[in-house]
Parts: C-alpha cells; structure tokens; sequence
C-alpha cells in the first residue's frame, strides 16, 4: 500500500502572531579587512531599527577570495552575531559571482546586496525597507550627487549611451547603485548565471521601480579594486 504523504504544515491561528518578515543582506567582500568591523557595528544598529519596523534581519557575508584578513574579520563578526552566514569561495571571482552566491544562501521576504566598504549608509536601506513594506516589489536609490573626476563622468556618460541604444532603452539615465526587491525576483536574480550586471538585469525584468535619491558616503578604509580594465570588460559583457 502507498504511505500517505507526511505533510509539513503549520496554522497560526488568530491568537497566534505569524513569523516576522525577514530582510536578507548579502555582503560580497574582497580586501576589506579594515571595514569588517565597524560593519558589524551599523549591521547591530540597523538590525535594532528593522526590528522597529517587525522586519528581522538575515546578514549573508561572501569572501571573494580575498587575500587579506577579510574571513578572519569575517569569522569574528559570526562569534559577535550568531546566525550571520559566512560563505568563502575558493578564489576570486568577481562581486557580481560574489553576490549570487550569497542569493542562494538567501532565504528573506525580501532581499539587498550590500557593499562591505559601507559607502552606502544603512539609513537608506531602512527607508527603502519602508517602501516595501508599503507593497513596492522592487525599490532602487540612485545617487543625486557624484564627486567623481571629468574622465570618469565622460565614461559614465558615454556608457549609458551605448546601455539605451544597445541593450535597455528606458533604463533610468545615471544608473542607480541600490535596489531593494521582493522574494519574487529572487529566483531570476540567483539563477540568471549569464548575467553580468545584476542592476540592469533586475530592471529588465518589469518590476515598475520606487526611485529614491541618496548621497554616497566617502570610502573610509583600502581602495576601490574597481579598475579601469574590470569597467571596460563589464561594459563589454553587459552589451
């Protein structure tokens, strides 16, 4: 005879309050040792203050090979918050690899990549929390203000041509550094293994935005291994 099936259900009935919803933030990290642990730091305050909002927190932290103290820093923030997830790949990779790994591990309502150099304030994802929390699926915050040198706003420019006349035609003029979306994108997002621009890919997908603007922090420890020749092979691999 067949064994009946061993369904795993659980109701919560009306006197029983339904599990928090959880926010995911996936951290890839590469030769960051010296911003570990100020980021366990905000991570401990930003927790507090997503529990203000009943959102619990997920924090998934991803070593991209780094060749520096960055797993160690990375192992110690674990002791100091039980339940952080710290994944070390076997070389590196790239942020974006980094970051899709970090998905699959992602198990949130909703979810965020985060960069470890902490030049976005954490006060910007809290208010991007709040949107969807409102029921906007896919929330981004763009930079209103960029200090960068005349070459580097010239190749800003010129890329984003060639992004509205080659690839997305309606993608949001500047780009945007942040997005916040629901467990419904998820699946795309961790599985689209040929994508090479996680930003542009999101967009694509249909998801009508909520644009909020924001001001970049400046880095405060190492230096941006965002090289000239890593921006010219993700132009190339984006169109």
């Amino acid at each position: 005879a067949m064994a009946e099936p061993a369904w795993g259900l659980r109701c919560w009935s009306m006197t029983e309050s339904a599990p928090p919803q959880t926010l995911s933030v996936v951290v890839p990290v590469y030769w960051n040792e010296g911003s570990i642990a100020r980021l366990g730091d905000e991570i401990a305050v930003f927790e507090r203050k997503l529990a203000e909002l009943s959102l619990g927190l997920e924090l998934i932290c991803v070593d991209d090979g780094s060749g520096d103290a960055s797993l160690a820093r990375l192992l110690e923030l674990r002791r100091r918050r039980p339940g952080t997830k710290v994944i070390a790949l076997s070389r590196n990779f790239g942020a974006v690899a980094a970051s899709k790994t970090g998905l699959r591990f992602g198990t949130g309502d909703c979810f965020i990549i985060l960069a470890a150099d902490l030049q976005d304030p954490l006060e910007q994802v809290l208010e991007m929390a709040r949107h969807w929390l409102d029921g906007n699926r896919f929330v981004i915050s763009r930079r209103e203000t960029r200090d960068d040198p005349i070459a580097t706003k010239l190749s800003a420019w010129l890329y984003y041509k060639l992004i509205h006349w080659l690839v997305v035609k309606d993608y949001p003029q500047g780009g945007f550094d942040l997005m916040l979306m629901d467990r419904q994108m998820l699946p795309y997002m961790a599985g689209s293994g040929k994508n090479t621009n996680p930003n542009m890919y999101a967009f694509w997908l249909g998801f009508r935005p909520v644009v909020l603007p924001y001001h970049r922090r400046a880095r405060e420890h190492g230096k941006s291994r965002w090289t000239l020749r890593k921006k010219l092979n993700f132009m190339i691999d984006t169109v």
